[in-house]
């Protein structure tokens, strides 16, 4: 076994790992706490398993949105996230963020670009995430993630005041990190940045 893998799983051995198995179509459940479900599956042209979250809050979907697009107050929730950069933010159309994945020693740094389009109609929000890996110049001493997506469904619910949520998304950390390794955070990681989102909404409740 090789040190990375070792420390890896050292690291992992205090986290709490998947509670619940229940099946939703071609999703797993793997989490289901507070609220908050969270599905897992594997991604079809990939070993790397996707996630799905699901759940719902008792405000309106734009005040849900305008949380999940406060990247600085967020940042504390993402998970080995340790500095974050402004690129290009078209308010309600497009954000476009650096961020650097402070990863642990053995394990090289991370670092991605990522692109949320946003789009609204009169019921539901909607944001899509993806990687621009052309943006940045290869560095030999950090890793480059080119191969991540995330999209949000915030709509209204059984009530004007209601929000149900829905996140679906993975991440392909890239490197030498072995996939098994990779995809035992697939539940845990959304979970604990969704879980934050909710939380800082309901500060000002």
């Amino acid at each position: 076994m090789s040190k990375t893998v070792g420390l890896l799983l050292i690291l992992f051995s205090v986290i709490p790992f998947f509670d619940v198995a229940a099946e939703e179509g071609d999703w797993q459940l793997r989490k289901n706490e507070n609220g908050i479900k969270v599905y897992t599956r594997q991604k079809e042209d990939a070993k790397i398993y996707m996630y799905k979250v699901v759940t719902q809050i008792s405000v309106k979907p734009e005040t849900v949105y305008r949380q999940v697009v406060d990247f600085n107050e967020n940042l504390k929730h993402m998970e080995l996230v340790d500095s974050l950069r402004f690129l290009d933010h078209q308010k309600d159309k497009r954000y476009t963020n650096y961020m650097h994945f402070n990863m642990p020693w053995p394990v090289k740094n991370r670092e991605m670009v990522m692109e949320m389009l946003v789009t609204k109609d009169q019921d539901s929000i909607y944001l899509e995430s993806n990687d621009v890996p052309d943006y940045l110049s290869k560095n030999s001493d950090i890793v480059l993630i080119e191969d991540f997506q995330e999209k949000w469904i915030i709509k209204k619910g059984a009530s004007p005041d209601e929000s149900q949520i829905i996140v679906t998304g993975w991440v392909d950390p890239g490197g030498s990190i072995p996939m098994w390794v990779v995809n035992l955070f697939s539940a845990q990681t959304p979970f604990r940045f969704i879980s934050g989102i909710l939380q800082e909404v309901k500060k000002d409740l």
